[in-house]
C-alpha cells in the first residue's frame, strides 16, 4: 500500500542518521540540547489503525486527527503509523510496535518540544499498548527496544478504542463495558503494565465488543464509529495538551 507520509518518514530518517553521526563523533564535548528542526510542530498525532483499515487513513481515527488539527491550526500534524494491520497478528503487530517506538524516539530527538497524541483502534490499540509497556509485559515486539525517557515525557494523551489487549480493572478504562470482562485471545496485558501513563490514557470499550470483552459480536466492535466516543477522546486529548502547556 502507498505510504501517505513519505516526507515525514524522510525527516524521521534524517533525524536518526544525524543522531548516529553525532554518536560516532571523535571529539568528546559537552552535549548541547538538540535544536528543533524548522518543520517541527507543537503537536504530533500518531494513529495506529485497526485491522484491515487502509494505510492512508484510519476510518475511525483520521477524523479525530482532523479535529485536533483544527484546534491547533498550523501547529499540528497527523501521521498514520506504517504497519500491516493484518489478521496475522503475530507478524503484523510487532512491525507496528517497532515502528512506533523508533518513530517516537527519533522524533523526540528531532523535535524536542513537540508533544504527542497516540490513537489506537482494535489491533492498533494493542500495538500502542505493547509499544509503551515494558518488553516483559508485551506479547508483540519484545525485541523492539523501549520508548526513551525523552519521548515518553512528551506523550500528552493516549486514546484507545476496542483494545485487543483490554485489561479489566484499570483506572483509565471508560465506556459501557461489563466490569470484570476483558480481551481473550490475544490475552489482556498484565495489570498495571501502563501505570506510568495511567493519567494520560482513555481506553474505550463498549459492552458486547468481542475484541475488548472477550465475548460478544463484531457489530459492537464497530459502535465507536457512531457512539460519540471519538469526540470524547478528542476532548480528552486537547485537555491534556492544554494542561501540559499551562504547566
Amino acid at each position: 500500500m502507498r505510504d501517505s507520509t513519505p516526507g515525514r518518514v524522510r525527516r524521521i530518517l534524517r533525524g536518526v542518521a544525524a543522531a548516529v553521526l553525532a554518536a560516532g563523533g571523535a571529539t568528546a564535548v559537552a552535549a548541547a540540547p538538540p535544536a528543533a528542526a524548522d518543520d517541527c510542530k507543537a503537536v504530533g498525532v500518531i494513529s495506529a489503525r485497526g485491522t484491515w483499515e487502509p494505510q492512508d487513513g484510519s476510518w475511525l481515527q483520521k477524523p479525530m486527527g482532523d479535529l485536533i488539527l483544527q484546534r491547533y491550526p498550523g501547529q499540528a500534524e497527523y501521521t498514520e503509523l506504517t504497519y500491516p494491520a493484518e489478521v496475522a497478528f503475530d507478524t503484523s503487530a510487532p512491525v507496528g510496535v517497532g515502528n512506533l517506538i523508533s518513530t517516537l524516539n527519533a522524533e523526540a530527538q528531532r523535535c524536542p518540544d513537540q508533544r504527542y497524541v497516540l490513537l489506537g483502534y482494535s489491533q492498533g490499540a494493542g500495538v500502542v499498548g505493547d509499544a509503551l509497556a515494558a518488553p516483559s509485559a508485551r506479547i508483540w515486539g519484545r525485541d523492539k527496544g523501549t520508548v526513551s525517557t525523552a519521548a515518553s515525557s512528551r506523550i500528552a494523551a493516549i486514546v484507545l478504542f476496542g483494545d485487543i489487549r483490554f485489561k479489566a480493572g484499570e483506572p483509565y478504562n471508560v465506556g459501557t463495558f461489563e466490569p470484570g470482562k476483558e480481551s481473550g485471545d490475544p490475552p489482556p496485558r498484565p495489570a498495571g503494565a501502563l501505570s506510568a501513563y495511567a493519567s494520560r490514557i482513555q481506553d474505550y470499550c463498549v459492552k458486547d465488543d468481542f475484541v475488548c470483552q472477550g465475548t460478544g459480536n463484531f457489530i459492537a466492535h464497530l459502535a465507536y464509529f457512531v457512539n460519540g466516543m471519538p469526540s470524547q477522546g478528542v476532548d480528552f486529548a486537547v485537555a491534556k495538551l492544554e494542561g501540559g502547556r499551562r504547566a
